[in-house]
């Protein structure tokens, strides 16, 4: 009964537009705020911390944990996916961008500085295998779409991964993974909701 009165309360039309709202401005947010330096030779973190934007930054991560999942934990109520080790680790996600904005960067103490790559990290981690199980529980639903989702996914952690062995540390894999992030799952949530027949 709980879980209906939930599933009611996401398929409302002012929370349909709230997730939309979301998926697009965290790509918008993230490309703003990487684009203040040159994101070939600064990554977010650089920008936030030592190019006086660290305000900027502390919102940016902020903003765009919630949203990604508001977002995320709305597809998983509204496809009935109740996975605790899914939820534990999307919220896991959340702590860890939260605290990467907000433990300093390239200060003084380099402890606070591996830290902060160290949560960086941890949100990706726990971030994408959220979403793997989420797509794990699609093939018992739709064959075509995880096997469609399952190549995305691992296109965008593959492309970031590139990228960061070929530029870097800097934002051009940080903008390539939250942008293509945000494109894929807008694409998945009209993929799922655009046949009933599949919810």
């Amino acid at each position: 009964m709980a879980d209906n009165v939930t599933k009611s309360k996401f398929e409302k039309k002012e929370v349909t537009k709230l997730a939309t709202f979301a998926i697009v401005m965290i790509p918008l947010s993230t490309y703003l705020l990487g684009t203040k330096e040159s994101p070939f030779y600064y990554s977010l973190s650089m920008i936030g911390n030592i190019s006086g934007y660290r305000l900027e930054f502390i919102l940016w991560g902020i903003m765009t944990g919630l949203f990604l999942t508001f977002f995320i934990e709305r597809l998983y109520v509204l496809k009935s996916f109740e996975n605790t080790r899914a939820r534990r680790l999307l919220i896991s996600s959340l702590i860890f961008l939260v605290l990467t904005v907000l433990i300093p960067y390239m200060g003084g103490l380099k402890i606070l500085s591996k830290i902060h790559n160290i949560t960086a990290a941890a949100f990706g981690i726990c971030l994408t295998a959220s979403l793997y199980l989420f797509i794990k529980y699609l093939s018992e639903r739709d064959h075509k779409l995880y096997h469609w989702s399952m190549i995305m996914l691992n296109l965008i952690i593959l492309g970031s991964l590139g990228l960061f062995f070929l530029f870097g540390r800097t934002g051009i894999f940080e903008l390539f993974f939250f942008i293509s992030l945000s494109i894929f799952l807008g694409i998945l949530n009209r993929k799922l909701f655009r046949n009933k027949k599949t919810s």
